[in-house]
């Protein structure tokens, strides 16, 4: 059954223990995918006027002739003979015999052509062509042949194979049956990743994490790929304070309790030094990287259509009610699962055992006390995240068919 489509813009994914923000106080776009309900087709474009053509010219007056303009008598035909007396008679007679001879001289001649062409052998040329026409994958070339011998022409129409263009890549609005879930072999590599600094602040940082990015790239790219998905890289922001503005809304990152979120609108992922604090984690890549992954996730989510088909099921549900809370932690559960699968990959560099570990004991995260349930209990934070590490499998990262009670 096609999910209902939203009626909302989709509001940032909060990240990293932190309650989804209330409803958004504005109409928001419409997630990947939405197409319009059907109904009256909309006008066409308005034709421009034709451009001013070349004036046609009035009639043209028909002007009387001059006066002197009349009938007038023919010259005689030969104007040199002299009109005298008697002579007049004997002109006209010697006259009439040459012109006579004349025109018998020419009838002659004619006739005798007429004849002549009649009986003559005449040629004619019919050519024979064979054409093959299959649209449009195919293109033709012609190549004449002929016999010394004869005039007849002979067309052969030659037919090569174009393959087609690739089929064009689209999300897919699916949530447990995702195609990204049917390969039981599909994961990440076990590949090394390293940093050149770490996030102490806001210019360290955003060379932080576009290190991380340049690892994560790949992997993400060619698990979507795979399954005839786009992908594209996400943007990054790194905030200095607590607040920023986005496509998604405003957010303040410390009342939230979140290191980051990700706006699916403009799909840029927004980063905290204050947050997720280096006085806290010192130069250690591992915390900074779980978190990055997994707002990462929440891109690789979104370029999916794994986003959007959640975001319409929470809407049917309702965002805030039981179910679609429901909804909402299997989303995060989620990102924690593919955070895990990452930082569980990486084999070398930088990202060490040690470093797996210290972030690994990070990851009991989850729902405050008093807050939305929207992003699971801590220890259900920490089991995914790990489950993801040591699988490090897309299948088993399917929270869309967990149990209840696994997602609670």
């Amino acid at each position: 059954m096609q999910p209902q489509q939203p009626y909302g813009q989709p509001r940032p994914v909060p990240g990293w223990n932190a309650p989804l923000p209330g409803p958004a106080p504005m109409p928001m776009a419409p997630p990947r995918g939405w197409r319009p309900p059907p109904g009256p087709p909309r006008p066409g474009y308005p034709a421009a006027p034709l451009p001013p053509g070349y004036p046609v010219p009035s009639a043209r007056p028909v002007y009387p002739p001059p006066a002197a303009y009349g009938y007038r008598r023919p010259p005689p035909l030969w104007p040199n003979v002299a009109q005298s007396g008697g002579g007049n008679g004997t002109g006209a007679i010697i006259g009439a015999v040459a012109f006579g001879l004349v025109v018998v001289s020419i009838v002659g001649v004619l006739i005798t052509w007429a004849v002549t062409g009649r009986d003559s052998a005449r040629t004619t040329t019919t050519r024979a062509q064979t054409t093959s026409y299959r649209y449009p994958l195919t293109s033709s070339s012609r190549t004449a042949t002929s016999s010394p011998t004869t005039s007849r022409t002979t067309y052969t129409t030659t037919t090569v194979w174009t393959p087609p263009p690739p089929p064009r890549s689209e999300p897919v609005l699916e949530l447990g049956q995702h195609p990204l879930f049917w390969d039981k072999d599909s994961g990440f590599t076990n590949a090394p990743c390293s940093t050149s600094s770490w996030p102490y602040n806001v210019e360290q940082a955003d060379v932080f994490y576009r290190d991380l990015r340049t690892c994560m790239d790949p992997e993400w790219r060619r698990l979507l790929e795979a399954k005839n998905l786009p992908w594209s890289s996400p943007n990054i922001v790194v905030i200095g304070g607590n607040w920023t503005d986005s496509p998604c809304g405003g957010w303040d990152f410390w009342p939230n309790g979140s290191a980051g979120f990700y706006c699916p609108g403009n799909q840029t992922i927004y980063m905290s030094i204050v947050a997720l604090s280096p006085g806290k984690y010192g130069n250690h890549d591992g915390p900074y990287a779980a978190a990055f992954a997994h707002e990462y996730a929440h891109h690789g989510q979104e370029l999916s259509g794994i986003w959007s088909a959640y975001w319409n099921e929470r809407r049917r549900a309702g965002a805030d009610s039981p179910q679609g809370l429901e909804f909402s932690r299997r989303a995060e559960l989620q990102a924690q699962c593919f955070s895990g699968m990452f930082l569980g990959s990486r084999r070398g560099g930088t990202i060490t055992e040690d470093e797996y570990q210290r972030a690994g004991a990070d990851q009991y995260r989850g729902d405050g006390g008093g807050g939305k349930r929207d992003h699971g209990t801590y220890q259900h934070g920490y089991n995914w995240w790990w489950h993801g590490a040591v699988k490090n499998r897309n299948w088993e990262c399917n929270t869309w068919l967990a149990d209840s009670s696994e997602v609670s």
